[in-house]
């Protein structure tokens, strides 16, 4: 039987192993990042004639991350660009939004405001381009360089949310999702797991241990918007059963001891009332 055939672009990927993709990876990641977070930031600011070259970066960053991950021929620039330029078409569509638009979101922007996000990476660079990037959609962002940096942090401060980075040295990411799941006064954080390694054996042992989502990086920004936003409505959901709970359980405390004080009115009473009943059918003493 004759073998399949290998494309020889394809022959470098193979050999690598995954700490060397990952290392690969990471800088094409960052440039990615920028260049999308860029085009945002033009577009928002009236700077069109900037996005046509940040695309030309993004196609080619994309054309060499699809090498890496596949080791098969990459989609062509051209076809890139344009699948860019449909995107950016479509976000300054949603920066034009009508102003009612806007005000009908109000009381959702404010619970935006009122979140704390903490990002864990290893990589300065990495964590800095992720916090710019939250930090553009209203949150308030903290950040931690290691695993040991994080589980100080949760345990110090109440976070909506961590998104944590799997490759770390010395304590990665599953053993700080282990931990935090492990603590009862954490276990109900939500985590999102980052990384570069697109192993489906990786999401399912991250969803396995308790996370609440796994994103790839790099991180598509609309992606990422959608995926921080679900998470934070299902903890305030969360939240606001919680808080109704423990009202309730206060009310029924509350109706049980009006209960017990009404009880002991009650027998205090009746009390009084025999009392008064035997003192008024005693014998009169005679003089």
């Amino acid at each position: 039987m004759n073998s399949p055939h290998v494309p020889a672009s394809a022959a470098p990927a193979l050999l690598l192993s995954a700490e060397a993709l990952h290392d690969l990876r990471t800088p094409l990641n960052q440039i990615l990042g920028y260049s999308e977070m860029l085009t945002e930031q033009a577009l928002e600011e009236g700077q069109s004639g900037y996005v046509p070259d940040l695309q030309k970066i993004q196609a080619a960053g994309l054309q060499l991350l699809a090498l890496l991950n596949t080791g098969l021929p990459a989609p062509t620039a051209t076809k890139i660009e344009a699948d860019l330029s449909r995107d950016t078409v479509m976000t300054g569509i949603r920066n034009q939004e009508p102003q009612t638009g806007a005000t009908q979101r109000a009381d959702a922007d404010s619970e935006v405001a009122q979140s704390l996000i903490l990002v864990v990476d290893d990589s300065k660079t990495n964590r800095d381009m992720l916090a710019r990037r939250i930090e553009r959609q209203g949150y308030s962002v903290a950040t931690a360089a290691s695993g040991r940096e994080a589980l100080d942090a949760v345990r110090a401060q109440a976070f909506d949310l961590v998104l944590l980075d799997i490759m770390m040295p010395e304590m990665d990411g599953y053993a700080v999702l282990e931990q935090i799941k492990a603590e009862e006064g954490l276990r109900s954080i939500p985590i999102i797991m980052i990384s570069a390694l697109d192993e489906m054996d990786s999401v399912a042992r991250c969803i396995e241990m308790g996370a609440e989502d796994y994103l790839p990086k790099p991180s598509n920004l609309i992606l990422l918007k959608a995926r921080i936003g679900a998470c934070l409505e299902k903890k305030r959901a969360r939240d606001r059963e919680q808080f109704l709970v423990a009202q309730l359980q206060q009310s029924d405390r509350c109706l049980k001891d009006l209960e017990k004080r009404h009880s002991d009115l009650t027998s205090k009473l009746d009390d009084l009332l025999n009392s008064g009943n035997e003192a008024a059918s005693a014998p009169a003493i005679s003089r």
